[in-house]
């Protein structure tokens, strides 16, 4: 059984693939195994994955095309490592990013899913800006209420969480399946980031999120509302969702009686209130 087992689905993106799987297969953890759902690709990724020469990938070829969440819920199935760790086919992790997250994971056993910051990347592979999300407990899950609280691509979980709680991707929210499964496990357990970044996320026109950057919104509000009702019931979900000051104060109230006070948060729901 290999520590970590890495997924990614890949969907005719053949042209930075081998620069992806490469990351992967150079990490300075070797324990691990590279599962690749090909999601019925028809250019050049099936002869890129043919191409690569290690036992430690498998490939998985959808017989025709079924989207991300059903192809990464295949890859759950068949994965074997004790954590899952997740990459886009365009983009690169750094190498020591599954040896930092592992170390992560192994130090605090109430935190079971981690992610990174991230480095975009351009067509040209030039780096551009850095972007982070919320450290410690309570900071990312008052974030979970508004918007996902990881970058999909950096994720790193314990597998036996999902296992444990039968989670899986659901295939019904579409760009947003990411944030609506952070949701669902947050509810029985902690979450972090490290502030390190450690993918380099591939910035260009073809992209799901700029191709259909309306649809993922509409799904993030979908997950938002569902969460600030479960949160705090008493309260107008969209109202407190598009920074309502009244609404946003409740939120909090009940938000920190529920997990406690937390300046951080404090400090986040002062800077949405002021927007």
């Amino acid at each position: 059984m290999p520590l970590v087992s890495v997924l990614l689905a890949v969907h005719d993106d053949a042209r930075y693939l081998h620069e992806a799987l490469d990351s992967v297969l150079t990490q300075t953890l070797t324990d691990l195994e590279l599962i690749v759902i090909d999601d019925a690709s028809t250019d050049a990724t099936p002869s890129v994955l043919g191409d690569v020469d290690d036992a430690r990938l498998t490939v998985l070829q959808n017989e025709r095309q079924l989207g991300l969440a059903a192809s990464l819920n295949r890859g759950l199935d068949h994965a074997s490592g004790k954590y899952v760790a997740r990459l886009d086919a365009d983009d690169v992790a750094l190498g020591d990013r599954l040896r930092l997250q592992v170390e992560r994971l192994e130090g605090d056993a109430r935190t079971v899913v981690t992610g990174s910051a991230i480095v975009d990347l351009d067509e040209g592979g030039q780096r551009g800006r850095t972007h982070v999300m919320p450290r410690g407990a309570r900071p990312l899950r008052w974030h979970a209420l508004f918007s996902s609280p990881f970058f999909h691509p950096t994720v790193l979980v314990d597998r036996e969480a999902l296992e444990r709680h039968g989670l899986r991707y659901d295939p019904e929210f579409l760009e947003s399946e990411d944030y609506d499964l952070w949701a669902r496990l947050l509810d029985f357990a902690d979450g972090d980031n490290l502030r390190e970044p450690l993918v380099l996320k591939r910035i260009h026109a073809g992209q799901a999120s700029q191709r259909r950057g309306d649809v993922q919104e509409s799904f993030r509000r979908r997950v938002a509302l569902r969460e600030i009702g479960r949160v705090a019931p008493e309260v107008d979900a969209e109202a407190a969702w598009r920074g309502s000051r009244p609404e946003l104060v409740r939120l909090l109230r009940a938000f920190e009686k529920r997990y406690g006070a937390s300046w951080e948060v404090r400090k986040a729901a002062l800077k949405a209130l002021v927007r």
